[in-house]
């Protein structure tokens, strides 16, 4: 009886052994490991589900702004020119003739206002040039960021429509791709929208 209490105080008092220890330490670093892989997954996946929201909404916001810049619009101008820059419509800018308007916001009976929509590198720019007799404010705006490609087309109103001159439009359609970095990889997403001017 004395030889088994005897055992048992020995193996209270050995303590653990170094490979005891080791196994330990083992089991607690791939734990650790696995724990480390999935928050790092689930922060790149809420990352990569956020960046696609935002840039949902750059798109939609950008498409917004330039459908309500085209019924606004009375025409599709060929150019505009702002001291020595000059905006040419075409397939990646936009210069649409607005009416002025006055302190009211009533319509100025002949004369016009000035709205460019082109491609700055990697933004959407928007930019309004007001008559001198204009309310409107002077107006210089990025739509959007990360802007990869923006493609305008123009169309009349016929059923199917087809494609015309920019002078000769009476509808415009818009498509924006934007860039998305997610991580290594690169996604390009586009969003599509079409628009008719204010008078047809």
């Amino acid at each position: 009886m004395q030889s088994a209490k005897c055992k048992v105080q020995n193996l209270k008092n050995r303590g653990l052994t170094l490979i005891e220890i080791l196994v330990a330490m083992g089991i607690a670093t791939v734990a650790g490991m696995l724990l480390l892989v999935i928050i790092v997954n689930s922060a790149g996946l809420f990352q990569g589900q956020s960046s696609k929201v935002q840039t949902g909404l750059n798109v939609n916001d950008a498409l917004s702004k330039i459908r309500a810049s085209a019924k606004q619009a009375s025409a599709i101008a060929n150019s505009y020119t702002d001291g020595q820059t000059v905006y040419t419509t075409g397939s990646d800018q936009l210069v649409l003739k607005v009416a002025s308007v006055d302190g009211e916001g009533n319509i100025i009976e002949n004369l016009s206002d000035y709205f460019v929509f082109f491609k700055d590198q990697s933004y959407l720019r928007f930019k309004v040039f007001p008559d001198p007799s204009s309310f409107r404010k002077v107006s210089n705006e990025v739509l959007t960021a990360s802007l990869e490609s923006v493609v305008f087309n123009y169309f009349n109103l016929d059923n199917p429509p087809l494609e015309v001159n920019p002078s000769q439009a009476s509808k415009v359609r818009i498509s924006i791709s934007l860039r998305q970095r997610i991580g290594t990889r690169v996604e390009i997403n586009t969003a599509t929208s079409e628009a008719n001017l204010r008078n047809d």
